[in-house]
């Protein structure tokens, strides 16, 4: 072979491999444009975003026992997304486990027996959900101190954990502003506690990736994203974890928040972004609760569920998204206040997948928890509810599948979709707070309060360190 067709051979096999490089290099940058295509909203579960790690290994065993691990969930492997499922997810408000609290005072009385504090149809519900979620505002330690300055410091003996099996708990949020109260040590402890008792957790640990990074559940196949933060002191008390020392998940400063959201919904079917915010037995939602709803909502949240005011607040929807500004409080101290269990109620026929939100109307009354005795106490839930809320209404129904007792299906009202006319005032939910609270022997406001004028519950103002 001549030397000028060795030339002309090998500039062609040159060409040829310049080509298939660029040819390769297109491939990859439109396999990475598909893989990026998401959906949005209170959808159905998306095979693009699927993967094969199983509940328990989708962040190491975070999902089982909180701790964080090396196998982290990803889009690159595709995992089957059911075409049918059932399931129900179940959420209530605040619980307080402190020993020298009303409410483990009252279980004392009752010789330690819970189900004679909570209804036998409550722990029904509750255990028979598919995953029941409250917010564990104390924590479990028997060490530390408590924050030097802070009106109200709330712990537990960590052998109360056992009261979660009793109620069905099987994941708890964390972000809120006593679960620091004694500590590093205190935190720690609780971490522990709830590891070693099988109980999820989200929104805290032992440094910021622990704290921030989404909980992932797999239902059926489904899997589910959890984020959880902190927006609820006047007086920050509460540290945000940083890269070497423990503490929960802030979002005065949404950024964080909402980057945990993406990330969720990059990484699950459905994500729930749970919120403490607000202020204590206060009815009326913020312009910031408001405003940070629907950015979490536009970040990826399918459903946005708040606590921390103790009180009820009202529900909406943006972007056919649902809000649940407060759950009120679950077992939490002896006040007599409105309060119910929210089951989401996921189903699909391979065709058809939906969310529906259930209300169970529920009283907390003398430190024990009741579901609402008929349907006009039902019907008191549900009216304060609707005084506070926008673009909402429900169907109220006796359920034989809920004991027979009155629940409440959730509708959008699509007349008056987002269009929230900020119902009641500051002075109107102060009348309201004072109309249904009882007394504050339980310590639910701060020294520095404001005592409203002919009624008899305290409501704080901006000097406040509010608990709850």
């Amino acid at each position: 072979m001549d030397k000028n067709k060795q030339r002309r051979i090998s500039r062609r096999r040159e060409r040829a491999g310049f080509y298939l490089n660029i040819a390769c290099c297109l491939v990859m940058v439109l396999c990475l444009i598909i893989g990026k295509v998401t959906g949005v909203g209170f959808k159905a579960p998306d095979p693009a975003q699927a993967d094969t790690v199983s509940d328990a290994a989708a962040e190491g065993e975070s999902n089982e026992t909180g701790e964080g691990g090396d196998d982290a969930v990803t889009e690159e492997t595709p995992r089957p997304v059911p075409s049918k499922y059932d399931f129900t997810l179940s959420f209530m408000g605040d619980v307080n486990f402190d020993d020298s609290w009303a409410t483990m005072e009252h279980l004392s009385e009752l010789g330690g027996d819970l189900t004679r504090a909570i209804d036998s149809d409550m722990l029904s519900l509750m255990t028979g959900a598919d995953l029941f979620c409250v917010n564990n505002e104390f924590a479990f330690t028997d060490r530390g101190e408590a924050l030097e300055g802070k009106a109200y410091t709330f712990r537990s003996n960590p052998s109360n954990v056992s009261l979660y099996d009793t109620m069905g708990v099987g994941l708890v949020s964390l972000a809120n502003n006593h679960i620091y109260d004694f500590g590093p040590e205190g935190l720690t402890d609780t971490l522990a506690t709830l590891d070693q008792a099988g109980i999820r957790h989200v929104g805290a640990g032992e440094n910021l990736t622990d704290a921030s990074k989404p909980l992932y559940v797999d239902v059926q196949d489904v899997r589910l994203g959890f984020v959880n933060a902190c927006n609820a002191e006047v007086n920050r008390f509460t540290p945000e974890a940083t890269a070497s020392s423990s503490g929960v998940l802030l979002c005065y400063d949404h950024s964080k928040f909402v980057s945990a959201v993406q990330e969720a919904e990059a990484n699950c079917d459905y994500v729930v972004a749970i919120v403490h915010w607000g202020r204590d037995y206060v009815y009326e939602t913020s312009d910031e609760q408001r405003a940070l709803a629907r950015e979490l909502i536009d970040a990826g949240a399918d459903v946005v569920i708040g606590g921390h005011s103790h009180s009820l607040q009202g529900i909406e929807y943006y972007n056919n998204r649902p809000i649940f500004y407060s759950l009120g409080s679950c077992w939490f101290n002896g006040k007599t206040l409105e309060t119910y269990l929210l089951e989401l109620h996921f189903v699909s026929d391979g065709t058809n997948p939906s969310v529906t939100p259930i209300l169970v109307p529920a009283m907390q009354r003398d430190a024990e928890l009741h579901i609402a005795a008929d349907a006009a106490e039902a019907q008191q839930v549900t009216d304060l509810i609707l005084q506070y809320s926008a673009g909402i209404w429900f169907d109220s129904y006796v359920d034989e599948d809920h004991g027979g007792h009155t629940v409440a299906a959730l509708h959008q009202d699509a007349d008056t979709v987002d269009d929230w006319s900020n119902p009641g005032s500051t002075e109107a939910a102060a009348e309201a707070a004072v109309e249904t609270a009882d007394t504050p022997e339980d310590g639910d406001t701060a020294e520095d309060t404001e005592t409203v004028e002919g009624g008899d519950i305290e409501v704080a103002t901006e000097t406040d360190e509010v608990k709850g």
